[in-house]
């Protein structure tokens, strides 16, 4: 990486995404269909929530992981938020996601898939890492 990030307050290692939120009746069964209501799509993941609420809140925030050339809104929506995206890399799996089953009492079941998240490897954290003055946040 090309020079050193002076200012970093908060480097975020975390996953990225795309939920798929399906809303049903009551949760699919053990060979059952089920047709949902509604489909809605949503970015996520805990550590793109935790850089979007950091950096909307005034901090400065690096984010740091991996997605698919599916996770163009992910990387936007940070963007967007006033995160610095430099260190998300794109793989050649999907980006991670979810698909989720809200019932009408408002429950949840989430089926995740890994996906590009599990493509991090010791040499891009080292790389990453290289770029951090002492004293920055490594947020997990």
């Amino acid at each position: 990486m090309k020079g050193m990030i002076k200012a970093m307050k908060v480097l975020n290692f975390g996953s990225l995404n795309i939920d798929f939120v399906y809303s049903v009746d009551h949760f699919v069964r053990a060979g059952e269909t089920l047709s949902s209501d509604r489909l809605e799509k949503f970015c996520g993941g805990k550590g793109l929530n935790q850089s979007v609420a950091l950096a909307r809140a005034g901090a400065t925030v690096f984010h740091a992981g991996c997605v698919g050339a599916d996770g163009g809104m992910l990387k936007a929506l940070l963007a967007e938020s006033g995160a610095d995206t430099r260190f998300i890399r794109q793989t050649d799996d999907a980006s991670g996601h979810a698909i989720i089953q809200v019932d009408k009492k408002g429950q949840n079941c989430i089926l995740l898939y890994g996906g590009a998240n599990q493509q991090i490897t010791d040499d891009f954290v080292d790389e990453v890492l290289a770029c951090c003055e002492k004293g920055a946040v490594l947020l997990l």
